[in-house]
């Protein structure tokens, strides 16, 4: 795993634009998995010619999302034994779950739809959208979700938030005392004319 260090390296590198993610480039920088330096990352993008930013952006996304996981893990999760499923990363009172660290859609935003991630219908509705939307191609998948939602005020802003695990940590311990006295949140999606019930959450990350 990189250290925070690297991480601020890299979040000092990004390019704030990168595209649409994609299986082909994906299957081109699977190398991701497999280093934990910037200068490593870079070097493997250049061997493969693939865009050097592109690359930081999904290796910057693979680490802070295995923070989270650690965090959760640290409350009382489960961590998956099998490192690379695809549909699991953790177990949450025996219930299994993908973690999705992410950000509030940017198209949401444009088009005025703001919803107070607070509120029990409002999270249900950007859930439904995220499923609808996001982790298309070899990424989708219609099981169960828990969502950590970097809600900054501009791009870089939610970029910086997904490693800021001082707050994301308090927003996960949180979580776990909500779920002391609480269900977890179960919801019917909707995809492709068929109905899927699921466990799915949003934990809101914002300054």
């Amino acid at each position: 795993m990189a250290t925070q260090e690297e991480l601020k390296k890299a979040l000092s590198l990004i390019s704030l634009e990168w595209g649409r993610q994609n299986n082909r480039f994906d299957k081109r920088s699977n190398f991701i998995y497999r280093v934990e330096t910037v200068d490593e990352c870079l070097q493997k993008a250049r061997e493969m010619a693939i865009d050097e930013n592109y690359v930081l952006h999904r290796w910057y996304n693979y680490q802070t999302s295995i923070y989270c996981e650690g965090l959760f893990v640290k409350y009382g999760a489960q961590k998956e034994k099998q490192l690379y499923n695809h549909d699991i990363d953790i177990y949450i009172n025996e219930i299994p779950y993908d973690v999705k660290l992410t950000v509030y859609p940017a198209k949401l935003k444009r088009s005025g739809e703001i919803l107070n991630l607070h509120n029990r219908d409002d999270k249900n509705t950007l859930i439904r959208w995220m499923y609808a939307n996001q982790s298309q191609e070899g990424r989708k998948h219609l099981k169960n979700r828990m969502f950590i939602v970097c809600n900054g005020e501009n791009t870089y802003q939610n970029l910086a938030l997904k490693s800021d695990f001082d707050i994301i940590e308090t927003r996960i311990s949180g979580y776990f005392h909500f779920l002391e006295n609480n269900e977890p949140n179960k919801l019917v999606i909707q995809d492709a004319g068929q109905e899927y019930e699921v466990y799915s959450d949003i934990i809101s990350i914002e300054k």
